[in-house]
Parts: structure tokens; sequence; C-alpha cells
């Protein structure tokens, strides 16, 4: 016995005029588990087809007021009834009727008197056929779906794309910052792992909202379907929230690259001094962690450049050490050494942290290239330093590692910029 899409018996239709025809049918399909709707003839058909659309009809040709091709053709020109197959059954059996009943619109012909093997199988094909001809339906739509929502993503991903190397072409023009070529696309590659995550996230949590939806409609909702569903839409809706935090703190972290360099102030200050306000401002991160962190050097040090390029550097130049070169219960010790030799100020920052391997070295100035991805780094910490270092302060910078002991960054800017 086929079944309809809601597991449910399937419905037919079974329209005659000669009522020892219907009781006959009816009990015959009812014996083999289908529900069956009688009509007598094709007004009472077409009413009951329309109000409650079955699975299958079987339709007699010879009737009063309306035949059983006018029937047909009503029901085929009716978007509700179009697809719904049907099978004649009539005393007639010459090759014009049968044309006529297969031009209507009939998917098979069965001749009266009838074999009930014959019939039962003939419903049975047919049955089933409408029910691979909906499932087939079902998968082109959710397959047109997931190519429509596939095209959104990559047309987002390709405005996201197309923004940032606009965002490139200023830099460029406006000769802010250097070395920027590999950032458009080390950006666009970085979203996308955590866009794709939201997209299947959102995937997932669409076809169970469906699913729980159509148990509802069917009225075979349960208690565990529904907290099954809620689970599920917290986990989703968790991922999709974290993975997008994500992607926009990468924008935000892009657009600070990007920010225009000559906002930022050039004046006199006193080195040691400056350093300790920026430090101060680091405090609360400091003291969450236990790091110690100290200033040692000349206190007389002026220099005559710009200051926010510098808290900048000294900042992203901390927040790096505590990312990636202690272990969560572990208390470090950071500190800055500053000197002068001649026109050159020599700032000397140190960790006594984990150290970079030393095939990671060459890299650790470059867009994008982290090692805790997963504790939230970016990898453009570094690269902004170096951005600042040699292109807004015109200075240079160095990097020593050892595996177990600690890093140490070296900092050479002039001490005054010239206008």
């Amino acid at each position: 016995m086929t079944v309809s899409a809601a597991n449910q018996p399937a419905n037919i239709l079974v329209v005659d005029d000669t009522k020892a025809n219907l009781r006959l049918l009816a009990e015959i399909l009812s014996q083999r588990g289908y529900q069956v709707r009688p009509a007598t003839n094709g007004s009472r058909a077409l009413a009951a087809a329309q109000a409650d659309p079955p699975d299958l009809i079987l339709l007699d040709i010879m009737m009063p007021d309306m035949d059983g091709y006018a029937v047909c053709e009503q029901l085929k020109a009716a978007e509700p009834t179009r697809n719904i197959p049907i099978i004649f059954l009539s005393a007639l059996n010459e090759v014009l009727d049968k044309v006529k009943a297969f031009s209507s619109g009939g998917v098979d012909y069965i001749t009266k008197p009838f074999q009930v093997e014959e019939v039962l199988a003939r419903v049975e094909t047919h049955l089933t056929l409408r029910q691979m001809q909906k499932s087939l339906e079902e998968k082109n739509h959710e397959l047109e779906q997931e190519i429509t929502q596939r095209r959104q993503a990559n047309e987002a991903l390709q405005k996201a794309l197309q923004e940032l190397k606009d965002t490139q072409a200023q830099l460029v023009e406006s000769e802010k910052m250097a070395a920027l070529g590999g950032l458009v696309a080390g950006v666009a590659h970085e979203i996308n792992n955590p866009v794709g995550f939201s997209i299947t996230a959102a995937s997932v949590l669409e076809d169970e909202t469906k699913a729980l939806l159509q148990a509802y409609r069917d009225n075979n909702l349960k208690r565990s379907d529904l907290e099954a569903y809620l689970n599920t839409a917290e986990e989703s809706s968790q991922l999709i929230l974290r993975n997008l935090q994500q992607a926009a703190e990468m924008v935000k972290n892009f657009k600070q690259v990007a920010v225009d360099q000559n906002s930022l102030e050039k004046r006199s200050f006193n080195l040691k001094k400056y350093l300790e306000e920026t430090i101060y401002n680091l405090t609360p991160k400091l003291k969450k962690t236990g790091h110690e962190l100290t200033i040692n050097g000349d206190d007389t040090i002026m220099m005559d450049s710009y200051p926010g390029a510098l808290a900048q550097i000294v900042t992203n130049l901390v927040l790096n050490s505590i990312i990636h070169a202690y272990s969560a219960q572990q208390v470090g010790h950071l500190y800055f050494n500053l000197s002068q030799t001649g026109d050159k100020v020599i700032i000397q920052y140190a960790d006594d942290g984990s150290g970079i391997p030393a095939e990671n070295l060459g890299q650790i100035f470059e867009p994008f290239f982290t090692t805790a991805r997963s504790q939230g780094g970016s990898g453009l910490g570094l690269h902004i330093v170096y951005n600042l270092v040699t292109q807004k302060l015109k200075g240079s910078i160095y990097c020593d590692s050892t595996l177990g002991k600690g890093t140490q960054f070296t900092l050479e800017l002039p001490s005054r910029l010239n206008q």
C-alpha cells in the first residue's frame, strides 16, 4: 500500500454513477488499506477534489450531467488538482475512446468489466509514480534553495572582496603603507571560513525548522521533537553569532590597518613618560593575566615624531606577548629598554615566554599569519606594527627569539622626523 507524504494511507477518489460499481471499488480499495471517497457524478467529483485534493482518482466516463472527459479537463485546468493522476475506468473499449481519455489528461485506462488484481496493480503503480514525482519536486526545490543560498553567499564574498580591493587601491594612492599586496586576498580567505561556518549552521537551522513546522502541521509534534529543535537552534545560533563576530573583528582589524595615518598628530614628547602613559592603559589587561611589565633605560630621550603611532606599536607588541607567549596559568615578565645613539632611538621590547619557532620568524610580520587562531588571534597585530614602524615612523624593526626563553623586538627610530 502506498502512503502519502504525511505517512497516511493514500487517499483515492472513486467517481461512478453506478452505485454497485462504486460500492465494489470502495470495498476492494478499502480492504487494501486505502482511504476511499466516493462520488456519484462529475459535479460532486469536482467539488470533492477541489476541497481536498486526493492522491489518485478513478473516473468513469459515461455519466449524466457531466462525462468523465469534461471532469478530467477541468481538474487538469486547475492548479490544486493539475498533478493528480487520473485513471479512466469505463465500458467503452474503442481506440478513439482511449485516445480521447489520454488526450484529456488521463494517465491510464481500464476497461470494464475489470479484474480486481489489475485495478489494484495499476492503482499501486500510479500512486508510486506520483509519490516519486512529489519527492523529485521537493528535491528540486531544495536544490534551488541551496543554489540560491550559495549564490547569495558568493555575491556577499565578492562584494567584500571588491570593497577590500578598493581600500587597498586607496592605500596605494595615498602612499600611507607599503607591502599590503597580500592583504586583500588574505582577509577574503580568512573571512570565508567563519562566513562558511555561519552558512552551514543557518542551513541546518533552516532544515530543522522546516521539519518542526511539518510535524506541527501534521499534528505529529512531540515534546521530544521540540526539545531537540530548541537545542539545535541554540547551538546553531551560538555558532552563527560566534563566527560572524569573528568575521566582524577581522574586518575591524583590517580597517585599523587602513586608518589614515595623517590623522595622527606629530609633536615632541618624552619617550619614557609617554610609554608609561600608554602602558597604564593596558593595566587592566596585565592585572588579569598577572604579568609584570617594566620600562627601563634613559628617561631623558626626547622624540619629535608621532606618539599615536608609537602607542599602537607598544599596545600590539604587549598584546602579542599575552596571546602567544604564555599559557593560561603562566605569569611572565615583559619589559622595555630605551637608549639613544646619535639621532637614532633604540627601543627593545622582550618577554620571557615560549618563544617563536625558527621556521616562523620569517613570517611573523606577514598579514594574517598567526599560530593562535583558536584564541582569537587575527594575525594582523605584528603586521600593523611593521607598517607603522617602517612607513609612519621611518624606522626598522627586528625580531630574535629562542624557544622556551622568550622573544625580543628591536626598534630603531629617528628621534626627529622631518615634516
